[in-house]
């Protein structure tokens, strides 16, 4: 899109300090967290009926706490990208509290450790 590659985008990412990495168009490979992302999004999502937007925000932001907060991700060690970003040591510390996490009528499951 060229939002990012504009003048205004560029000066803001380097008053920012931010380096903006792109990936070549047709090469899903370079970008593997992301596409990894929107295959699991897209696979879930095609079990659920949205209906209108409200009910979409709300179908979005379960899947967001599900993705982040209890699905565990074998390439962070089984530990959530939620626990990772508040370095959080999940073999060493104990949590407060531990809780089922189900939505999308049990497609999106697991535990969800409260620290």
């Amino acid at each position: 899109a060229s939002t990012l590659t504009s003048k205004r985008f560029r000066l803001l990412l380097k008053l920012l300090g931010i380096r903006h990495q792109r990936t070549d168009v047709g090469c899903p490979w370079q970008n593997g967290r992301v596409e990894r992302f929107f295959g699991t999004l897209k696979s879930k999502l095609d079990h659920i009926a949205v209906n209108d937007i409200v009910h979409l925000n709300f179908a979005l932001s379960t899947f967001r706490t599900w993705y982040n907060a209890v699905r565990p991700h074998q390439n962070l060690g089984g530990r959530t990208p939620s626990e990772v970003w508040k370095g959080i040591d999940v073999y060493t510390q104990h949590p407060k509290s531990i809780e089922g996490f189900s939505g999308w009528d049990g497609r999106l499951t697991g535990l969800r450790w409260r620290w």
